[in-house]
């Protein structure tokens, strides 16, 4: 017990030392901690970028088993309209579910707030297939009946100053000119960063509409298979090749398609846990091998740094050294003051990292305009 007690008395006393030359050095004591709180703190906003940008898709209800219909011989991101419904009509075996949409820009009205507004027209399987909650109505039939929408929290507060819209009229005008009523049927809950509601920058969609309402959008030619311009998306049953899907894919399209488009297109199956990472050929990857680089390189300059500083301090510090061997120090008690020293300073900038990451995180989201997961949400 009584050499419990003198060990802890000695760890306290390293400690306390520790701490009174920190504060007696503290010039050097802050430019070290400022130094290594720098390197932690851009090393933990790029690092939580990072991870953020590879969580992308990778929350949606069965994501191992959804795809997305990949062209080549026409536009990479979308394919023939009805392609996606033909595979689970004539492969159910294959195919357990599909969604369709396509992408329009028109002015949503609601009093004297008048917005253009991306507008995603799409099949009622949106929400079930992906698990897309909903904060207010019934998921199963938010998007069955002609005229409804289903639109983020967003911009419920956006134009009706509450998030339970649901139940609320809202007016969205057709490319003709005429605008009519669309029931609110439901208030999404906030949705993670994937490719169906987000497929690029130019289609970060906020109403949802189901395809039953498509000829008010003068979308008639949505069912046809002329039509080369449908983002289209497939589940797969559990166990299920995808070089099977490849092939049925291919064969519906050489039984439907006309000749042309026979010819020139080309549709493969392609993961969406692996799309959001792969599209424009690898570019999101490439830029984040390298930004991992760089907050890596970060963390090390500050590391050397530190590291720079220590021994300097250490040098400086050489006739307190001598006076306590002439005192009856030992070695290693020696060693084990400075290393509690620099223990304590890493400690100081891990906790003031911590505390910046928060504050720092609106900015640098900004900054590269994506959201930033919280801290210990990764």
């Amino acid at each position: 017990m009584s050499k419990c007690l003198s060990g802890q008395t000695m760890i306290k006393n390293y400690f306390k030392t520790a701490w009174r030359n920190i504060v007696k050095h503290r010039f050097y004591s802050i430019v070290n901690v400022v130094g290594l709180f720098a390197g932690i703190t851009f090393t933990l906003l790029i690092g939580a970028y990072v991870w953020g940008e590879l969580q992308v898709n990778k929350k949606l209800l069965h994501a191992n088993n959804q795809y997305f219909l990949k062209s080549e011989g026409g536009l990479d991101i979308t394919t023939l309209g009805p392609l996606s419904k033909a595979m689970k009509e004539h492969y159910p075996n294959l195919i357990k579910n599909y969604y369709r949409w396509d992408g329009i820009t028109s002015i949503a009205s609601k009093g004297d707030k008048h917005f253009r507004e991306n507008i995603q027209l799409g099949d009622s399987t949106l929400l079930f297939m992906y698990g897309f909650g909903l904060l207010y109505g019934d998921a199963r039939t938010a998007l069955v009946n002609p005229y409804s929408v289903v639109i983020t929290k967003e911009i419920a507060i956006k134009y009706f100053a509450k998030k339970d819209a649901v139940g609320e009229t809202i007016g969205i005008q057709s490319f003709s000119g005429s605008q009519h009523d669309f029931i609110v049927t439901g208030v999404l809950k906030d949705i993670p960063e994937n490719s169906v509601t987000h497929l690029n920058d130019d289609n970060n969609n906020t109403f949802f509409i189901p395809t039953n309402t498509f000829a008010y959008f003068g979308r008639a030619d949505f069912e046809s298979w002329s039509n080369v311009y449908i983002p289209s998306y497939i589940e797969l049953q559990n166990n299920v090749s995808v070089n099977t899907v490849d092939r049925a894919i291919n064969q519906l399209i050489q039984e439907n398609a006309a000749d042309i488009i026979k010819k020139t297109l080309t549709v493969h199956p392609v993961l969406l846990t692996d799309y959001y990472l792969t599209k424009n050929n690898g570019l999101v990857k490439r830029m984040l091998y390298t930004l991992s680089f760089i907050g890596l390189f970060i963390l090390l300059m500050a590391i050397v740094n530190f590291i720079n500083m220590a021994i300097s301090s250490s040098s400086a510090r050489v006739r307190e050294i001598g006076v306590r061997k002439v005192m009856g120090g030992v070695k290693k008690q020696i060693i084990f003051q400075f290393l509690t020293e620099s223990t304590l300073l890493v400690l100081i900038a891990t906790l003031l990292a911590l505390m910046a990451y928060p504050l720092l995180t609106p900015v640098f989201a900004d900054m590269i305009g994506k959201s930033i997961p919280a801290l210990f949400s990764f």
